[in-house]
């Protein structure tokens, strides 16, 4: 299986202002690697001795999806409010990215039920 990006490659993504602990960043790097993993197919190596580096793709898809999942962090309802002149209105936050979509679209796993 290829090598997926670790946290320094997704730590360089996402800027050296963006405020997260290294334990944060590890534990959405571990839940959306595996959460790729299964929406994906990642392909083989040709020869398990010398793991080859991700499609590029799929690695941006994956630092993006760790971007998305630490930004949701800090809204557990899914809801975002914006008052502006006097007036709240809420916004529902979350679901997939679009930019992700369209990153692993060419690896998707086609489910058949």
């Amino acid at each position: 299986m290829p090598t997926a990006p670790n946290l320094a490659a997704v730590k360089a993504y996402l800027g050296t202002t963006s405020g997260y602990e290294d334990a944060q960043i590890q534990s959405a790097l571990d839940s959306e690697t595996v959460a790729q993993a299964k929406a994906c197919r990642i392909p083989a190596d040709a020869d398990p001795a010398s793991p080859q580096p991700y499609p590029e793709d799929l690695a941006e898809a994956l630092c993006r999806r760790v971007a998305h999942n630490l930004a949701l962090r800090g809204l557990p309802l899914g809801i975002q409010a914006n008052i502006a002149d006097g007036a709240v209105s809420t916004n529902r936050v979350g679901g997939t990215d679009a930019e992700v979509r369209r990153l692993e679209a060419p690896y998707k796993r086609l489910v058949i039920a």
